[in-house]
């Protein structure tokens, strides 16, 4: 019988968020990545990757929320706004019963913009809402925060112990490894980016970037 009721639950949960999903986007409350968002994602590098690929591909982002979340949240580091990292539990991963710890933990990105506007950068969906319909969706209960200075001090910290030796920050390395990974995902279900060809694209402009001009091993973390 309490199998029979989260299953329930979780099946009435999907209507409700899925139908507030499809509103949202109809009304632009949810949107994917502006193209001003992933050219500032092509100059920030993860694994000698850029971050305008791997936020792209959902093969590559669904279930790497923390380290996903922080990657998006360097975007943001320059602006006159405030950006914040959010670890949270959700009702999309406490209420699915394939998650068996049922604990919901998830992690996203909460920027706000000089003008005051609130919106949320979800890398494992690959969406940005404006912030009330992504706490209608989701019902995040947040457990903690991480503030801007700690992002900026962590990516510090992050860089200064970066070896200028590894294979990981060179390109062609990862060019030659990862990315056909990538490419065979392209027609991978959810893959929404590779859907319209934006994925695609990215990875084209990265490899034009790596046979163009290359790398220097250290150049990029």
């Amino acid at each position: 019988m309490a199998n029979f009721f989260v299953n329930l639950r979780w099946k009435l949960y999907k209507v409700y968020s899925e139908q507030l999903l499809i509103w949202g986007l109809e009304k632009g409350y949810i949107q994917p990545y502006s193209e001003e968002l992933i050219e500032r994602l092509r100059d920030i590098y993860y694994g000698g990757i850029p971050a305008s690929v791997l936020l792209l591909c959902r093969a590559l982002t669904d279930g790497n929320c923390y380290d996903r979340a922080l990657l998006m949240s360097r975007a943001f580091l320059e602006d006159d706004g405030d950006v914040r990292l959010i670890y949270a539990t959700v009702a999309d991963l406490k209420f699915n019963p394939a998650y068996k710890n049922g604990d919901g933990d998830h992690s996203f990105v909460e920027r706000t913009t000089k003008t005051g506007k609130h919106f949320i950068y979800d890398t494992s969906i690959g969406f940005v809402y404006t912030k009330w319909i992504y706490w209608l969706i989701n019902f995040p209960k947040v457990r903690h925060t991480n503030e801007k200075d700690k992002i900026i001090k962590f990516v510090e910290e992050e860089q200064g112990v970066c070896s200028s030796d590894s294979p990981y920050v060179d390109g062609a390395f990862a060019l030659d490894l990862i990315i056909p990974s990538i490419e065979a995902n392209y027609d991978r279900k959810g893959e929404m980016y590779a859907m319209f060809g934006v994925l695609q694209r990215e990875v084209e402009i990265f490899k034009d970037k790596v046979k163009g001009k290359g790398f220097r091993k250290g150049e990029y973390a």
